[in-house]
């Protein structure tokens, strides 16, 4: 049985479109007020395992914060949590997207931690408590809600805390509704906890509804503790203008400079003569004293020591100790190898150990950040 060219190509046509129906993405359910109470239950939860285990009172705080915010947030969505955040009334709204804002910073918390040691663990614990009092504090609504969802660098990873080096720096405060193009940028202010305004205040680099890009030049130097960015953005409404909305927070840390100093004590076993021309071994120190130090990541630092005493060395033993600050001190060795063999050794906070016997020289190397959190 023939069948026409017109029959075949209808036939393709659904056949590709049914097909087509099968590969497309499926679409995000609408956030509602139930999916975030949800989230901030489980958010809390796993905040609070982890404070019990860093016996961190900040997260034990912050813990007890979501737990406050969830109560609140289920006295104003009594008869309307199931419904989407369009349709509910807009003191609950914005109770909502600040719930949710506060969940999502307190996941990018936890994804990133658990790399962070000491100053950097402290100001990125910091960071999100600060945050997570900022948004259960916030009760002003409006009917376009402005939020900072989260704060990141320029390639979207998550940003708590940054040190107070005078490096330039750019970031990025992401949420909804941060700016109105038919109106002038939105007012940006930088503030500590308490709400007193900061000396170094951001620049506005790139504006958009959902993304306001920011930096802070070359040798600006924010004083330790909190930096807190208040967001007023203003909206155009019909017969009156762009007026300012209500305020967006987030919060960032800023961390004392990175600064690790390592001590060391080297000895050698050396080979002599004894009595009647007998050889014989013994221990000789070469050298104790600390290392310049380390104040960048991907730095290294190093230092001669003169081996000359010891003329016929059979091994060397090297032994450590690291100063992370804050008193938290660890110690590795005496690691001993053979005198023409090379000593090496991880060392905490991401640093590194290397005796190298034949120029006589000791090296003490960053690594890379480890805490994915801090820039």
């Amino acid at each position: 049985m023939k069948v026409s060219r017109g029959v075949i190509g209808l036939l393709c046509s659904l056949f590709a479109i049914g097909f087509s129906g099968h590969v497309q993405p499926q679409i995000a359910p609408r956030l509602t007020g139930d999916a975030v109470l949800s989230r901030l239950d489980s958010a809390r939860h796993e905040l609070s395992i982890r404070a019990n285990r860093l016996h961190d009172p900040r997260l034990d705080a912050a813990s007890q914060r979501l737990a406050q915010m969830a109560d609140v947030l289920r006295k104003l969505l009594v008869g309307q949590a199931a419904k989407p955040v369009d349709f509910i009334d807009e003191q609950a709204r914005a109770a909502v997207l600040r719930a949710d804002a506060a969940v999502q910073r307190t996941q990018a918390y936890l994804s990133v931690a658990n790399g962070c040691i000491v100053d950097d663990s402290k100001a990125v614990a910091g960071a999100l408590a600060v945050t997570i009092d900022q948004l259960a504090a916030g009760t002003a609504s409006a009917k376009v809600q402005p939020v900072v969802d989260a704060v990141e660098s320029m390639d979207h990873r998550p940003l708590f805390a940054i040190h107070s080096d005078g490096k330039p720096l750019v970031f990025a405060l992401v949420g909804a509704n941060l700016s109105d193009s038919q109106c002038a940028d939105p007012q940006i202010t930088a503030t500590d906890d308490k709400g007193a305004l900061l000396d170094v205040q951001p620049v506005v680099t790139g504006v958009l509804p959902t993304r306001i890009e920011l930096s802070l030049p070359a040798g600006s130097r924010p004083k330790t503790g909190s930096y807190v960015l208040h967001v007023v953005p203003k909206r155009k409404i019909f017969m009156r203008g762009c007026t300012a909305q209500p305020e967006a927070v987030a919060a960032l840390q800023v961390a004392p400079q990175m600064r690790y100093s390592v001590s060391y004590v080297l000895t050698a076993v050396c080979r002599g003569e004894g009595g009647k021309g007998a050889a014989i071994e013994h221990d000789m120190p070469l050298g104790a004293g600390t290392m310049p130090d380390i104040t960048a990541y991907g730095t290294a630092v190093s230092q001669r020591i003169d081996t000359s005493a010891c003329a016929e060395p059979v091994s060397y033993a090297i032994s450590a100790k690291t100063n992370l600050g804050d008193g938290v001190n660890a110690s590795v060795g005496p690691i001993v190898q053979a005198a023409d063999a090379t000593i090496t050794a991880g060392l905490p906070g991401g640093l590194s150990l290397r005796w190298n016997p034949s120029v006589g020289e000791l090296v003490i190397r960053s690594g890379n950040n480890l805490c994915k959190g801090v820039y």
